[in-house]
């Protein structure tokens, strides 16, 4: 039979082989972490924030996902007293009491702020999530000795099958705050890739001032809920399961006094659906929808014209909180690019009654906030089941989930000890889990099964059935080095195939010059041997299964000669967005970078030294896409040497890295 080709690329495995431990980039205290599963590919990082979403490296799907926290929380004075409103419902002239006030009677509202926590919120570019040791506490004194030791360690943890292990996450009795130090041996994790993230939306040291990061952060004022999150990114490179990314999020409250009343746990998807040859074009031509009902409740977005067949693929957010679904109220929104919600002064009391001055909240409960800006994507009719937008443009979606609100049905309902049965409260020092799910389909009937499918999944703890017999996408590990003319190879995969076939040609060679050897389905390890000194190679591991049809799957390719392995590409920081292409490339590559708003802006190559070799760009420009060419020479004209380079990019108070392999 024919080979039924699955170019999909990277991830598989199950040996007991461990990684090797990745040390961080010392200045990395804002960390990017690539996640590939072999279908999927998405950028982790260490602040509530995942981008940069691929389905099998060559259709790009999304563009930013994000967790929004939202809730009440009492507000209290500087000496820990609760505030209580000596008139209510409040005005902006109103005054505010403690118990200690004389004024202070029994019958005083006390004084609750609406509240929410973005990872990130799309048009005003904030993050509101960050790591432990972050840019903000360079700032305190008291804490100089733990920085420096761990901010190079507080970082995006991966793991495979999972090793190496990071530290368990305790962030109500930690004194460091660390938590992504890798540990020998394994931890219990459901997925074969494991991502382990660790971020907070208050200092837990207690450095002062606003603590959120972004390019709207001057002149926005964030008002914490006091949240640790525990974050795990989990995916498999199975049959069945390859198509799907599963965030799995531990939220403790870690206030000792005060519940977050009335949670409301958000997605935010920022879809832009094309190939991944294309630029920032991609955006415009999109739209979204969403599907009720049980096993389904989920948002998705789409190419509205597909591209002409070259981009096929649907994806969708599934929302789910284990402890609550069944009571769970739902709501998904849409808005305009630009239009995002804000919530630059939640203490506004112009906007108290009716709506509260925090938009994002007010979405995240299911409301309205602007009905000039905001659409609903979940069919607010009963009566309907679906929704998709009728027209094409820059999608983004709000998929939301909340309990009842006050002045709702069954909101002061209680259960026999005196509990709330439809609220979703965080009492102090409590944790709360919830998921979020991102999966791809090929049309709305596909994603429906696939739904089904992540439901039981889910309630069958994750649990993969070893008797199934699925095939597996194979994952070849970093390549090791035997001195003087040898490659170890090492790979996974999670069942035996019929056969591997190893594969390696010279970088940039014809496709028919691949050497390829068969190994036993049972073996998963290899060396080559005799290779030259000076040339780059490239090597895959392909797995052939006869299921009863031939089925190939293939290893992400890697490139590699015996005085350096290449590394794939990192970003520093979450903005402005830059790639080049070719890479690795001979002669010249292209470099690609969008920019959110104008900026001044410097464009600089460096080598693996550090040492500047080429200065490409410095001026101000203006907001979106802009291309520029390196023709691999450095400031004085002379063509620079085969290896790794970096391209660094500023712009305003922002810096990007990205890098790039010159192979001669």
């Amino acid at each position: 039979m024919k080979h039924l080709f699955l170019i999909l690329i990277c991830l598989g495995s199950v040996c007991a082989f461990a990684l090797p431990q990745v040390t961080a980039e010392p200045d990395r205290v804002l960390n990017f972490q690539n996640h590939d599963n072999g279908s999927i590919s998405i950028a982790n990082t260490n602040y509530g924030y995942q981008t940069d979403m691929h389905y099998t490296h060559t259709q790009k799907l999304i563009y930013c996902s994000a967790s929004w926290i939202s809730g009440k929380k009492h507000r209290r004075d500087e000496m820990g007293s609760l505030l209580y409103w000596l008139t209510f419902p409040p005005s902006s002239n109103s005054l505010m009491v403690t118990a200690q006030d004389p004024l202070w009677t029994p019958d005083l509202v006390m004084v609750q702020d609406s509240l929410t926590t973005a990872g990130f919120d799309g048009d005003l570019d904030i993050y509101e999530l960050l790591p432990a040791y972050n840019p903000h506490l360079m700032g305190n004194p008291s804490v100089t000795a733990l920085y420096n030791t761990y901010n190079h360690q507080d970082r995006v943890l991966q793991s495979i099958m999972g090793s190496p292990a990071p530290l368990l996450f305790d962030p109500l009795g930690s004194t460091n705050f660390c938590f992504s130090i890798p540990q020998a041996g394994n931890f219990e994790t459901p997925g074969f890739l494991t991502d382990s993230a660790y971020y907070y939306d208050y200092c837990p040291f207690g450095t002062e001032g606003d603590r959120d990061y972004g390019s709207s952060s001057s002149r926005s004022t964030h008002y914490p809920l006091g949240l640790a999150v525990h974050q795990e990114s989990y995916s498999w490179n199975l049959q069945n399961h390859d198509k799907m990314l599963i965030n799995k999020y531990t939220v403790y409250n870690t206030s000792e006094l005060d519940a977050i009343e009335d949670l409301a746990i958000s997605h935010f998807v920022d879809a832009d659906l094309g190939p991944s040859s294309m630029g920032a074009e991609i955006a415009a031509d999109d739209v979204s929808g969403y599907v009720k009902g049980q096993g389904y409740e989920f948002a998705y977005s789409r190419d509205f014209d597909g591209d002409g067949g070259l981009s096929p693929h649907y994806i969708a957010s599934k929302l789910i909180i284990p402890v609550f679904n069944d009571r769970a109220k739902r709501h998904a929104w849409f808005w305009k690019v630009g239009d995002g919600p804000d919530d630059n002064n939640v203490r506004d009391l112009q906007s108290y009654n009716p709506c509260t001055s925090n938009e994002k909240y007010w979405l995240a409960t299911g409301r309205n906030a602007d009905n000039s800006k905001y659409s609903p994507l979940r069919p607010e009719d009963p009566n309907i089941v679906e929704y998709e937008q009728p027209s094409p443009n820059d999608t983004r979606f709000l998929n939301t989930l909340f309990g009842a609100l006050a002045g709702y049905p069954g909101y002061d309902e209680t259960d026999d000890q005196g509990n709330y049965i439809n609220r979703i409260n965080l009492e102090p020092q409590e944790s709360i889990t919830y998921y979020t799910v991102l999966f791809v389909g090929d049309s709305l009937d596909e994603l429906k099964a696939r739904s089904l499918q992540i439901e039981a999944f889910l309630a069958d703890d994750l649990q993969i059935d070893p008797n199934a017999d699925l095939t597996c996408i194979p994952y070849l590990a970093p390549i090791q080095i035997q001195e003087p003319d040898t490659f170890d190879l090492t790979w996974y995969s999670y069942t035996n195939p019929d056969h591997f076939e190893l594969a390696y040609k010279e970088y940039d060679a014809p496709a028919a010059t691949w050497n390829v050897t068969n190994l036993a389905g049972d073996i998963r390890t290899h060396s080559l041997t005799g290779l030259a000194p000076d040339t780059w190679y490239e090597i895959k591991i392909g797995s052939v299964y006869y299921t009863p049809d031939e089925v190939y799957l293939e290893s992400v390719t890697k490139l590699a000669n015996l005085s350096h392995i290449s590394i794939g590409d990192a970003l520093v920081a979450p903005v402005p967005q830059m790639r080049n292409y070719p890479n690795p490339f001979r002669t010249s590559t292209n470099i690609e970078y969008v920019l959110k708003q104008p900026a001044r802006l410097s464009l600089e190559i460096y080598n693996l030294r550090g040492q500047k070799v080429r200065s490409l760009d410095d001026g101000i420009y203006a907001a979106g896409l802009h291309n520029l060419s390196w023709d691999g020479k450095d400031d004085g004209g002379k063509t620079c040497a085969s290896g790794v380079y970096y391209l660094r990019l500023k712009a305003g108070d922002k810096h990007s890295q990205h890098k790039m392999l010159l192979i001669k």
